[in-house]
């Protein structure tokens, strides 16, 4: 499984929306106060009665502590892919979502190392933290003060978040062009972000490009041409191949399947 494994059921997440699919309930409540470590909590239902089905989950850049019904707890990596994941009639999952450049404060460690992984609690975290944490959330009791216990005195690398916020609003300029802008080597600032965000700048940037395409797709209705020129790619066809790349199928298929 990917980082994304257990998430929005659309393919994609907006925080403090609500989306009821197929007999699935995705709820997201907006984090305040946590000193820029998490964005929001969220709790995705699906109905005792609905069918199984597998669900196309998109990288989105992020990653997420979650728990579910059953007791099971762990930690999801940012995605470099989509995966299908079929989730149990009658399951209940509740997530916290890890604000990207917070990502190696929190687990202490390279985040790289997470990179589309399932990890459990107890392997990522000290034993109260994970203790703590899984209880919170299946309770829906977190909030900025339990996370300043858990993580005390913590907060992101603001250069990192410099950093990430130009891939996110330019994902087509290139990498030595941001470097320079930041006043850092572009080898610098390859290795910093991987290792703090997880994901390469370039990794970045082309997951970034999907999301504004999906986002684009539904306020407009354009061509693949006019989609692949406003959001950033060189043609139709390099949009083709990123789309192929990280998501397994076709623009046409992918935008059929997330509308």
């Amino acid at each position: 499984m990917t980082g994304t494994d257990t998430l929005a059921l659309d393919g994609s997440r907006t925080v403090a929306s609500s989306l009821e699919q197929n007999g699935h309930t995705y709820v997201e409540t907006r984090i305040t106060g946590s000193a820029g470590l998490f964005s929001c909590t969220w709790k995705s239902t699906t109905d005792p009665h609905a069918p199984t089905e597998a669900k196309r989950i998109l990288p989105d850049l992020c990653a997420d502590f979650i728990v579910d019904s059953t007791g099971k707890s762990w930690l999801v990596g940012p995605a470099t892919g989509a995966d299908l994941v079929s989730v149990a009639a009658g399951t209940t999952m509740w997530g916290i979502r890890i604000n990207p450049p917070a990502l190696r404060s929190l687990l202490g460690t390279a985040a790289d190392a997470v990179q589309d992984s399932k990890i459990a609690f107890d392997d990522i975290l000290t034993s109260r933290q994970a203790r703590v944490l899984a209880d919170a959330l299946s309770h829906e009791a977190v909030d900025a003060h339990l996370l300043g216990q858990l993580w005390r005195g913590l907060e992101p690398d603001h250069g990192i978040e410099r950093g990430y916020s130009a891939l996110i609003s330019s994902p087509s300029t290139p990498i030595r062009e941001i470097a320079a802008d930041l006043g850092v080597s572009e080898r610098h600032f390859r290795r910093s972000i991987t290792s703090s965000i997880g994901l390469s700048p370039k990794m970045i940037q082309k997951v970034q490009r999907i999301q504004d395409v999906l986002t684009l797709s539904r306020d407009a209705n354009l061509t693949l041409s006019s989609l692949a020129g406003r959001t950033g790619y060189a043609d139709q066809a390099h949009l083709a191949r990123d789309t192929r790349a990280l998501t397994g199928l076709t623009p046409t298929q992918l935008l059929r399947e997330h509308r």
